[in-house]
């Protein structure tokens, strides 16, 4: 007799799932879905991928659409504190009784797949990963919901990522660099055409790649299947008017209208970019049926939020919570603390995982801080931070550990007045673990 996990047995399920790793392909998913009832065809789709901003653009159409009357589905990842942030529908987040509903469906027609069956059958080639049956949760969910359409983030990668079986006939790649080189390839040209497998036959792309390496390849990989380009710089423009730690204002010109003095709910330079991409995927689906109004996009991009992108999470000292992870986020991380001028001296809290290049990220980042206090993220994946610290003598001053993440955020707030910055980074693990550790929660 088969048993029927509540709430905590589900959960408890799918993050078991993580032992089986990462195994990119679209057969898994696909043979998963058909057994659904291919709920993934039921609603048209926007797919976002990129290296860096990917969430946040999400964020951002999700916002707009929403914004415009439509019941969206958004569907992101990883999550911060809680598994149900990753599924959404008009912003709220899936119900704990769905996610048992829709766990012991997925794993009741696992069971089958997996059970040995005539030669004609189909039959799953191994196990489902976590994020893949998270993936079909997520479009369970939306088809049962009955969304308008869903705004899709990728998980690694794109060309095998367990999104990419949506048929979008909109895609953006945000922008290509280097991360995640195990998976998908040791040099740009190789990333970039992970990348641009999502794009579709005949399909829309959206585009903030500007490596020209990573461009020639998007390029001719959108050419090759006669998809309509449009480009952040060529087709879609703007400038800036004011940027404050109270918010930032823009121009832009997109490609079926100009916005004059647009507000963005985001913080930084980067996210003026991941806004022009939201308001050009809003025009292409406009294109396609979809109508979006100006004032949609001037409501959804000055209400959008998304955490722990530059988050202020407290004042005297200010405190920010950002989850750059990769070398390209902190770049864009310190322009942005430059750009606004964090107030008096800044420390710096960072922890990161064992896998991502963290020694690039604090020639990035330790420059802007008085002092650097290292911890370890939960995760077992996360860097040994007095390894860090080894590595790092000499190189940079007023470098300390507090393994705990509380305990460094603790650290910092006694060595800092009130005039001071706080800034935590290196991950999104040391990014979750800040926000539980102050007691906030994810909205």
């Amino acid at each position: 007799m088969k048993t029927h996990l509540d709430y905590p047995g589900a959960l408890s399920y799918l993050l078991s799932l993580q032992k089986f790793g990462i195994k990119l392909g679209l057969s898994n998913i696909g043979l998963l879905l058909q057994a659904l009832g291919s709920p993934h065809l039921r609603f048209p789709s926007v797919l976002i991928g990129g290296t860096n901003g990917k969430g946040s653009t999400a964020a951002f159409l999700d916002s707009i659409l929403r914004q415009a009357g439509y019941r969206v589905g958004l569907y992101t990842s990883p999550h911060l504190l809680d598994f149900r942030e990753r599924i959404r529908v008009n912003g709220e987040i899936i119900p704990e009784e769905e996610v048992v509903k829709g766990v012991n469906s997925i794993r009741d027609h696992i069971a089958t797949l997996l059970a040995p069956r005539p030669s004609s059958a189909p039959r799953l080639p191994f196990h489902p990963t976590f994020f893949e049956i998270t993936t079909a949760l997520a479009f369970h969910h939306f088809a049962r919901e009955k969304v308008d359409l869903a705004v899709v983030e990728v998980g690694m990668g794109g060309r095998y990522d367990a999104t990419n079986v949506l048929p979008s006939q909109v895609s953006v790649i945000t922008n290509v660099d280097w991360d995640h080189q195990e998976y998908l390839g040791k040099d740009l040209s190789q990333i970039a055409a992970e990348k641009a497998g999502i794009i579709k036959e005949g399909g829309w792309l959206i585009s903030g790649v500007d490596h020209p390496e990573a461009r020639e390849i998007v390029d001719r990989m959108a050419a090759e299947k006669g998809a309509r380009t449009l480009y952040l710089g060529r087709h879609i423009h703007y400038r800036f008017h004011s940027s404050s730690w109270n918010g930032q204002e823009i121009s832009l010109q997109g490609f079926r209208a100009t916005y004059p003095q647009l507000k963005i709910g985001l913080l930084g330079g980067h996210q003026a970019s991941n806004a022009a991409l939201a308001v050009g995927a809003a025009e292409v689906l406009t294109e396609l049926g979809i109508p979006v109004g100006k004032d949609h996009i001037y409501a959804g991009l000055a209400q959008a939020r998304w955490p722990a992108r530059m988050q202020i999470v407290g004042n005297r000292p200010l405190l920010l919570v950002d989850s750059a992870h990769n070398p390209g986020g902190a770049r864009a991380l310190a322009e942005t603390v430059r750009q606004l001028g964090a107030p008096g001296r800044l420390f710096l809290v960072f922890g990161v995982l064992e896998d991502k290049d963290w020694r690039s990220m604090l020639e990035i980042l330790a420059p802007l801080a008085e002092g650097i206090i290292l911890c370890r993220p939960p995760s077992e994946r996360a860097a040994d931070p007095y390894h860090l610290k080894g590595e790092l003598a000499g190189r940079f001053s007023r470098i300390e550990v507090q393994p705990e993440v509380a305990e460094a955020i603790f650290r910092a707030r006694s060595q800092a007045t009130s005039g001071d910055t706080i800034l935590i980074a290196g991950s999104l693990f040391t990014a979750a673990a800040a926000l539980k550790a102050l007691g906030l929660k994810v909205p």
